[in-house]
């Protein structure tokens, strides 16, 4: 009953921090901000009992057509290009409509494997961590949502909550997961004006 709960509890917040991903949630200087190339980024934390999610939402423009753009992310190799220090990058099977991806993050001194199940939806991907499989982090949840814009661009909307622990855990790595997750829009961004700059040169 108790994870049942939690699970609730966590679904919850995260569905606070999605309303406010759509354009019309950002204001006016976010807006700005956005429009000159930089990203935006509002970072939150939710206590949950005793336990503490870090994350928030992050916003990027990127010169892509949406639906080109949520078609990468259907592809394992890109998520390990998109998450930050991310070791290696998994398919390992299915359940239902949802993808299984085993993810390692960290250093050559400290790292996490976890598995994240993916769903797709029409304007991006909702993930989660798989608890029934071997997970080096407690807990975590998110989105990645693509708006379409005007003049063939694209607003990406990245949404994290993750639980990295308690205790020295959650004293050392809070600050740098936080930071590290709201980075994944810009390390999107940088995937796709990478692979526009192969096609031109394949066309030459």
């Amino acid at each position: 009953m108790r994870a049942l709960t939690l699970a609730a509890v966590t679904l919850g917040a995260l569905a606070l921090v999605a309303s406010s991903a759509r354009a019309d949630g950002l204001t006016g200087r976010e807006t700005q901000r956005l429009l000159r190339g930089e990203s935006v980024a509002r970072g939150q934390s939710v206590l949950v009992g005793d336990r503490k999610y870090v994350g928030g939402v992050s916003y990027v423009i990127l010169d892509g057509a949406a639906d080109e753009v949520a078609r990468l992310l259907a592809d394992v190799n890109v998520w390990k290009r998109v998450l930050p220090k991310t070791r290696s990058a998994r398919f390992v099977g299915t359940v239902g409509r949802d993808v299984l991806l085993e993810l390692t993050n960290g250093t050559l001194f400290l790292e996490a494997t976890y598995t994240m199940r993916l769903r797709g939806e029409a304007d991006g991907v909702k993930f989660w961590l798989d608890r029934a499989r071997h997970h080096d982090v407690e807990d975590a949840w998110g989105f990645l949502r693509v708006e379409p814009m005007t003049g063939g661009r694209s607003l990406v909307a990245y949404g994290v909550l993750i639980d990295v622990g308690s205790g020295v855990a959650r004293d050392l790595f809070e600050g740098p997961v936080r930071e590290l997750a709201m980075s994944v829009p810009d390390r999107l961004r940088d995937l796709v004006l990478e692979r526009a700059a192969a096609g031109q040169r394949a066309s030459r």
